[in-house]
């Protein structure tokens, strides 16, 4: 290595530090992060200029890597293991800046702003994390906000999914990661404290809560409270891996078991729910939803009456046996969509990119992960509440599928057992031989199918129930 390259310290040339596509590269270590990855490589592309994005993959079996190709982004292959993925993909890239970020992280704009500005002029250690914000809101996930804060203030500790930004000559002057099956973001931020400093950009990265959510809020603050505690006391990692959660779940280990319990109840040995629905929608904005309805009655007419049949939607679903996550694009209307829908009992996940059919599939195979049953849900329908969903999952211990057509030759309900790839591919959407082709794609694929009583989609004028046509005004 080079003296220039030893040099610690030493602040990169101003072109570099500015910002430019070849001063910063983002390395995401992914494996089966389909549902995620889309929603974070959305935000990296809102950088101007955009930077070089690395996916080291360790070996995902769900279509990431061809996800973050059609986005742009490189892949390379890594051995299996956050820090040797990431170790891989900085070597992948000649940028002098390396950002590390979890796949499930998201960059809001006051975040990407605060990340130009600090590249532009970087303090003289040459290493920041952002803060810490969670997906969630209410009571726990507060708590636990509060609890890091109050940890990096007394110990000065940062979490790896608040990301890591650093210059490459200090990222390899501290060794790279260290090759540790945990705590290696840990050992990481010690090492660049003990050899020069870390800064801390105050506007946060946003992660998402699905670890806590697996293993219970409390549970999963209390289990990385005491693991990191136990690591700094000198407990080896390798003690503390069979403790601590995979990052990610393989593939192979979501196939549902045939063992089918009511909605809502775990299976034997597991914590999670076994059933989830998924509700697609789009966020409200004139002009972007509901254009067949529009044509008959204007732009704002049909996003008002679109607003009236989600929040319909979703309030009919609060409160049942089972998860219910809003699947929303685009991927930075997160915020709109918790002002129009509230956040009460519901999670929200950004769609994958594609058409309907793909961004079906990636929802689906994320839920699947963490699910036994899953169901498919729009807002077009606004007689979809909680027993219909429920029915749904009744059915589902007879049969592998559940449909719900719609009398337009379509369906407002797909519920499933298994994930089956060829219900959401090469379909004809937004025509008459919707429910036609799902069908028949079942029965190749030798599954079962029940069926729900037929209801209307709303996509017309003469579609729209009585009692609603007063909220498209």
């Amino acid at each position: 290595m080079d003296p220039e390259r030893r040099d610690a310290v030493r602040a990169p040339s101003a072109s570099t530090a500015s910002g430019d596509r070849g001063g910063l590269g983002v390395v995401i270590p992914t494996l089966n992060e389909a549902g995620s990855l889309p929603g974070l490589l959305g935000d990296l592309e809102r950088i101007e200029p955009p930077p070089r994005v690395v996916v080291a993959d360790g070996g995902s079996d769900d279509g990431t890597p061809e996800i973050a190709r059609e986005a742009g982004a490189e892949v390379v292959r890594a051995p299996r293991g956050r820090a040797a993925q990431m170790n891989v993909g900085a070597v992948a890239l000649s940028t002098p800046w390396l950002l590390f970020l979890h796949a499930d992280s998201r960059l809001p704009q006051q975040t990407r702003a605060a990340l130009q500005a600090w590249l532009y002029s970087p303090p003289q250690h040459e290493a920041a994390h952002f803060a810490f914000r969670l997906d969630e809101r209410g009571p726990w996930w507060t708590f636990i906000e509060t609890g890091q804060r109050l940890r990096e203030a007394l110990t000065g500790m940062a979490y790896g999914d608040q990301g890591l930004l650093v210059s490459r000559r200090r990222w390899e002057a501290v060794g790279g990661f260290p090759p540790l099956p945990i705590m290696e973001d840990v050992e990481m931020v010690l090492r660049l404290k003990r050899s020069g400093g870390l800064d801390r950009i105050g506007a946060p990265v946003v992660t998402s809560g699905r670890r806590y959510r697996r293993s219970g809020v409390l549970r999963g603050w209390l289990r990385n409270t005491a693991l990191i505690g136990l690591y700094r006391l000198g407990v080896p990692p390798r003690r503390l891996a069979p403790l601590y959660p995979p990052h990610h779940v393989p593939r192979e280990s979501t196939v549902p078991s045939m063992t089918r319990d009511a909605p809502g109840k775990s299976p034997a040995g597991s914590s999670l729910p076994s059933a989830l629905v998924l509700v697609f929608a789009k966020a409200p904005r004139p002009g972007q939803v509901k254009t067949r309805l529009a044509a008959d009655m204007g732009d704002e007419a049909a996003a008002s009456l679109y607003r009236t049949m989600g929040r319909q939607v979703a309030d009919g679903l609060r409160g049942g046996p089972y998860r219910t996550r809003i699947c929303f694009a685009p991927p930075d209307a997160r915020d709109e969509m918790v002002d129009w829908l509230g956040d009460h009992g519901l999670e929200f996940q950004p769609q994958a990119d594609g058409d309907l059919g793909r961004r079906m599939e990636v929802a689906a195979a994320t839920a699947f992960r963490e699910a036994e049953k899953v169901c498919l849900v729009g807002t077009d329908t606004p007689a979809v509440d909680r027993a219909v969903v429920e029915d749904a999952f009744r059915q589902l211990d007879q049969a592998d599928v559940v449909v719900g057509p719609a009398r337009d030759g379509g369906y407002y309900l797909l519920a499933m057992n298994r994930l089956e790839p060829t219900l959401f591919r090469d379909v004809p959407w937004s025509t008459a031989q919707v429910l036609e082709t799902t069908l028949a794609r079942a029965r190749s694929a030798g599954l079962t199918v029940q069926t729900l009583p037929m209801r209307v989609d709303v996509d017309r004028i003469t579609d729209v129930p009585p009692s609603l046509l007063g909220t498209a005004s």
